[in-house]
């Protein structure tokens, strides 16, 4: 990332009346009284300024550091011939470099240490006050100080910057991640829900039950169209998470979509009861999401690895948390081909997705799975304030 940016049109006018203000004074105060070769030095001095200036405006940098390494030689050289009147622009020139965080430290410390030592030589042949000239040597380490002041303002600004160009790429990564998952979930029922109602419809067909085929085609139909939606409404809300700000669910339109789903895996032909503890209340959008994604995920696993065995899920509120908990039977998956195609399918993110939806929960949460006594359990826990 390049953090130099060119100075804007009210800096270069603010250096152009400053350069013109020292040149106006140099020729009014100085023009006779002083050898020319000193005004003209003096003058180059400004002009290399001024040059300076309009070159870093246009984005000539090698040009401008040109420019300001001639300005602060010449200016700081012949600042004791001019009481001190051209050691302005070689103060100017020393801020400039030690400034700007995209030229070297060094490099800007060499150049404050040579105009300092050019300011005591150019003093030698005038005999100019020690007083005079330590006080221009003096505006030499100001300069420089106030250089080191004005980088570290720029590191920071700069900092500031990366950090929130690396905070945006999380959340762009994090919305990506979460897009991919809420797919995976949604996609996971839906295109599994297909399969077995397409299967049952060649099974109905063959045996040339026409009208029970047809009602499955139609329960598959409506199976696909509201995974349509639910992904397009998922995807629309990732990509604009300041529309989606967090809303409640209350605990009875939390239970009757836990009903739905579960409803849904009996219309696919499974076996589900879903019991529930404890005294009910209301979730934020995100909780209320992480539960529902849980339920349709294990719904899912359950019908591809255990296709019409029954499914035991409960929902246990506490006073500090909510308790999902979906079990079902670990039995080898049938013959038939639905089966076989089911249990094969996906990639094994299902969970790693749910841990990752549970742990981003602002109250926190987690998912464990555990394989015992002849059943497959997964437990999803919300804390709750």
């Amino acid at each position: 990332m390049d953090f130099w940016s060119r100075p804007g049109l009210l800096a270069l006018v603010l250096n152009i009346l400053g350069a013109g203000a020292v040149g106006w004074s140099l020729v009014r105060t100085h023009a006779g009284d002083r050898p020319a070769w000193v005004l003209a030095l003096a003058l180059f001095a400004v002009a290399a300024w001024l040059a300076r200036s309009v070159l870093t405006f246009v984005g000539r940098r090698r040009a401008a550091l040109v420019m300001c390494l001639l300005s602060a030689a010449t200016g700081a050289f012949v600042a004791p011939a001019t009481d001190g009147l051209a050691i302005v622009p070689a103060a100017v020139a020393v801020l400039y470099l030690v400034g700007d965080p995209t030229w070297p430290l060094p490099l800007g410390g060499a150049v404050a240490a040579v105009s300092a030592a050019l300011v005591a030589v150019g003093a030698l042949p005038f005999g100019s006050p020690v007083a005079a000239v330590l006080g221009e040597m003096a505006g030499i380490v100001l300069a420089g100080f106030a250089g080191l002041s004005r980088r570290q303002f720029r590191l920071t600004e700069q900092q500031g910057a990366l950090l929130r160009e690396r905070d945006l790429a999380m959340r762009e990564e994090a919305a990506r991640v979460a897009i991919a998952r809420d797919l995976h979930d949604v996609l996971a029922h839906s295109l599994g829900g297909l399969v077995i109602q397409l299967d049952a419809v060649d099974a109905l067909l063959e045996a040339g039950e026409a009208t029970a085929a047809r009602e499955r085609v139609v329960a598959a139909r409506g199976l696909a169209a509201d995974g349509l939606a639910e992904a397009r409404r998922a995807v629309a809300a990732l990509r604009d998470p300041d529309g989606a700000a967090q809303t409640t669910v209350t605990a009875a339109d939390f239970r009757a979509t836990l009903d739905d789903l579960v409803a849904a895996h009996r219309t696919l032909g499974g076996i589900a009861a879903l019991h529930e503890s404890g005294s009910p209340r209301p979730l934020d959008s995100a909780q209320a999401t992480a539960l529902q994604r849980a339920l349709q995920e294990s719904l899912s696993n359950a019908r591809k690895h255990a296709p019409g065995a029954p499914v035991d899920a409960a929902l246990d509120w506490q006073d500090e948390r909510v308790l999902l908990t979906v079990s079902s039977p670990l039995i080898p998956s049938p013959v038939a081909s639905h089966g076989a195609a089911l249990a094969t399918s996906g990639g094994g993110h299902g969970l790693e997705g749910m841990r990752e939806r549970f742990s981003a929960l602002p109250l926190g949460g987690s998912v464990a799975a555990t394989a015992d006594g002849g059943r497959f359990t997964v437990t999803a826990e919300a804390r709750l304030a």
